[in-house]
């Protein structure tokens, strides 16, 4: 089965510091909420070739992902992709960055590849997609209160 998720949003903080706070590995679990821990990592996400190995919730528990760079446009795109060390699922995740007033406009797709035989209610595609797309969402909602948080607001 075959998820596609978007969502986009903006952020009142400099694109320069939000690519600062994406592009480390080891940040993923203070933001991301599919992501428990990072390891084995080699390089950053902001270098096409960067490897890690991440350890994301997935509906069968957590599992191991090999994830790594394919695309990266400073300042306005960030790739990579992630399969599953000794299992079905896999990923590819496409962050997008623009400049827009005090701040930033995003755009995050992600599609993700799940094996045959999940449990209900992950089995089922309208199910997962929901699902999805609520992760990805509250995992920008984490980045954007994150970096509001070291820019001062206007009133």
């Amino acid at each position: 089965m075959l998820i596609h998720t978007r969502v986009s949003g903006h952020i009142d903080a400099p694109i320069e510091q939000a690519w600062a706070a994406s592009r480390d590995f080891q940040a993923l679990p203070m933001w991301h909420v599919g992501v428990v821990a990072v390891k084995d990592v080699v390089g950053t996400l902001d270098q096409v070739g960067s490897t890690a190995t991440l350890v994301i919730k997935t509906p069968l528990g957590l599992r191991d992902f090999h994830a790594e760079v394919t695309e990266v446009k400073p300042l306005e795109l960030a790739a990579h992709v992630g399969r599953e060390v000794d299992g079905p699922f896999q990923y590819t995740t496409r962050m997008q960055y623009t400049p827009a007033g005090r701040g930033y406009d995003y755009v995050w797709e992600q599609d993700n590849e799940f094996g045959s035989g999940l449990p209900l209610p992950f089995g089922d595609e309208a199910f997962a997609t929901r699902l999805m797309e609520h992760m990805l969402r509250q995992s920008c909602e984490n980045m954007q209160l994150f970096l509001e948080a070291t820019v001062p607001q206007l009133a």
